[in-house]
């Protein structure tokens, strides 16, 4: 077996060339989720018949340790050709036993809820169930897949139509828009700073020639009262971040822009639109969500390892005594409330 780590974007992408793969393994795309201390690496373990491909961010700690994570989405190693269990394990060996690993002190996957087969999640550090994700298969013209809305969920889409609130697709140009729609929904929301994302961010997305990305506006009277993100892969389109104006609910935009995804996903000819999961579990997100879709729902899952746990609990122990216990994975890596993020959720 063949082992490799690759750091640039031209060999990375020629390793995903042949693959089935999705947005969120391409280098543009993990990328655009690095921050500072933060680099894009590909692990790569090659059979003569097939190969294991993991994207993730190595993540500085101090100067002597670093951490892993898969990039904000749904990733993690997948296998492409004839890579057996027993490849799967010897390539989680090897991974384990590089150099550059030596000081990774934990590792978090974000495991890919359409494509992540269980003994690779089984291999690759425990795989912990998080929530239930909503996905529509789109192999039926969309008068059929609107048959299986619930019955609510079409009249609102109705209703959106009948009073006349209209799409428009829209890229780069109307960032500032869609920006201000998310963020005032994220305060109302009293998201913590995760989920706050710069122009930048969105910048390198619709600069990528390597997937599409672009955003999905409900109008009424010119004026645009909610929008949603979108990013187009080989095979599957993924809802990847949305907002509204709050006084124009009522008419039901986001009814409208759901079954719109669908439909735009479908005439782009992808297989299947995966809209993820709710804030908490089963609330009243997923519950919207999955009124869009007759498809039983999937299991979304985050893999944990820690591969030093004398310095993961010490981590652990100097974070717990600044901010407090915490259920997060990893401890030492758990959001922390700012004063003025308090005040807005207050």
């Amino acid at each position: 077996m063949e082992t490799y780590v690759i750091k640039d974007r031209e060999t990375w992408e020629t390793w995903l060339t042949d693959t089935n793969c999705d947005v969120y393994d391409h280098y543009d795309y993990v990328q655009a989720n690095c921050s500072e201390g933060e680099s894009p690496e590909l692990f790569v373990a090659k059979r003569e018949q097939g190969m294991l491909v993991y994207p993730y961010i190595r993540r500085r700690i101090d100067d002597t340790y670093e951490d892993l994570v898969t990039a904000y989405g749904y990733g993690g190693p997948f296998r492409v050709g004839v890579f057996t269990d027993e490849d799967v394990m010897a390539a989680r060996k090897r991974f384990l036993d590089l150099p550059v690993n030596r000081s990774t002190v934990t590792e978090t996957i974000r495991y890919h809820p359409i494509r992540t087969e269980s003994f690779v999640k089984d291999t690759f550090g425990t795989a912990v169930p998080i929530r239930k994700t909503v996905h529509v298969r789109l192999d039926e013209e969309y008068e059929q897949l609107e048959k299986q809305f619930h019955k609510m969920t079409r009249r609102n889409v109705r209703r959106a139509h009948r009073d006349g609130v209209s799409l428009k697709v829209a890229g780069r140009e109307d960032l500032h828009t869609f920006l201000s729609l998310y963020e005032a929904t994220m305060v109302r929301k009293g998201a913590n700073e995760d989920y706050y994302f710069s122009e930048a961010y969105f910048n390198q997305l619709f600069a990528s020639d390597l997937f599409e990305a672009e955003f999905l506006f409900a109008v009424l009277d010119d004026e645009i009262i909610a929008g949603v993100f979108v990013l187009y892969g080989k095979e599957g389109a993924h809802y990847h971040l949305g907002g509204s104006n709050k006084a124009y609910l009522s008419l039901r935009p986001n009814h409208f822009l759901f079954s719109e995804m669908i439909r735009r996903a479908r005439e782009k000819g992808k297989r299947h639109l995966h809209f993820g999961g709710g804030a908490t579990g089963d609330d009243a997100l997923y519950d919207f969500k999955q009124s869009f879709s007759g498809e039983s729902p999937l299991s979304y899952c985050i893999g944990q390892a820690v591969l030093i746990p004398d310095m993961y609990q010490r981590l652990n122990q100097r974070h717990i005594q600044m901010y407090g216990p915490s259920d997060f994975f990893p401890i030492y890596r758990s959001p922390i409330e700012t004063p003025e993020e308090l005040s807005q959720i207050q």
